[in-house]
């Protein structure tokens, strides 16, 4: 296959759609697919849209680039991968943005059913031909190898993020570093680390702080901890739990966004109320949910099975697909393009 992928790879620590990326480009060319970041290829079989916003420094191309290419190569499927909202951090336009870009797509990969529940709501977002695919860590790198820690003495709770958006949890990241200031029995049992970047003018005062770390460095400090902590609110398929959930380490969770459908059943789930009572409780029973969390297999591979399985589905249908894409949507496309050539363009 001929596959153009909508995302720019960026180095160093990077958000959790630039490990996707890296992810899906070193599975797909160990099998032999053609992998591209431009539009510039003839007739390629697949466009993966992953970040339709003009103006955005990570996206390779953007849904107008789109239209101009399948106006020229008509036979190459559109499959819009859809990984944000504006509940992740209240912002305003962006899913209107997302739908209205997602009229180009012949498919639809959502990374939660959270997520794609979310977009089902609005009325002018049509979710037939679409399917969930849940995010996944490399396990090349992210894997329970090695387990550093003795959880019978100081017990280790760590988190990562890249963004620095309040709306990751800081709130609930500031409680336990408290719980650790302010109480000399508790600092004696646990142990906090945040790993990534902080908000402006954010400061812990107990908690282990380490700047942004990617790959074997960040995983290797992963795992030096026992349990895995993630106050993000409406995340709609984040990386970093999985990343630490395949380093083994058992999980504590908000019922918000995706994290229930991806942490359920290995670690526990907590609130504002009793997140103190649920980290004594999971330290008690880290046994448990240690064996459980061993049988974690959401990771890189099966993730990028599941695209590549969908992709040659697509392509055995192209010509149903084509025609569902002539029949409903030329008349859009029409419109759409005068419609930019007077007003955006």
């Amino acid at each position: 296959m001929k596959i153009a992928l909508g995302s720019i790879i960026q180095e160093g620590p990077w958000g959790g759609g630039n490990q996707f990326i890296i992810n899906i480009k070193n599975y797909f060319e160990c099998k032999g697919h053609e992998i591209f970041f431009d539009l510039k290829e003839k007739n390629l079989d697949i466009i993966l849209m992953t970040d339709p916003r003009p103006k955005s420094s990570s996206a390779a191309f953007n849904h107008f680039d789109i239209y101009n290419y399948i106006s020229k190569n008509p036979d190459t499927i559109i499959v819009h991968r859809i990984n944000e909202c504006d509940e992740r951090k209240n912002t305003f336009g962006v899913n209107k943005n997302l739908i209205y870009a997602n009229h180009f797509a012949d498919y639809t990969i959502f990374i939660s059913s959270w997520l794609k529940n979310l977009f089902s709501k609005y009325k002018n977002f049509n979710e037939n031909n679409s399917k969930v695919i849940l995010n996944g860590a490399d396990y090349k790198i992210f894997n329970n190898s090695i387990n550093k820690n003795d959880p019978t003495k100081k017990f280790k709770i760590v988190t990562h993020h890249w963004s620095s958006h309040h709306n990751k949890g800081f709130e609930y990241y500031k409680y336990l570093d408290n719980l650790l200031n302010n109480s000399d029995a508790f600092s004696k049992e646990f142990e906090f680390t945040f790993i990534g970047n902080l908000p402006k003018k954010f400061k812990f005062e107990k908690t282990n702080y380490i700047s942004a770390k990617s790959g074997h460095e960040l995983s290797n400090l992963l795992k030096e901890n026992d349990v895995y902590l993630t106050a993000s609110v409406n995340e709609p398929g984040g990386n970093h739990q999985n990343e630490g959930l395949n380093c083994g380490l058992p999980v504590l969770y908000l019922d918000s966004g995706c994290m229930k459908e991806y942490c359920e059943g290995f670690g526990l789930e907590y609130n504002k109320i009793n997140m103190k009572d649920k980290i004594f409780e999971i330290k008690n029973r880290y046994n448990e949910f240690k064996s459980k969390v061993l049988t974690y297999n959401i990771n890189s591979d099966s993730m990028c099975k599941k695209y590549e399985k969908l992709f040659f589905n697509l392509i055995d249908k192209k010509n149903e697909i084509l025609k569902l894409r002539k029949d409903l949507r030329i008349n859009f496309f029409h419109k759409l393009k005068f419609y930019l050539d007077r007003k955006m363009l």
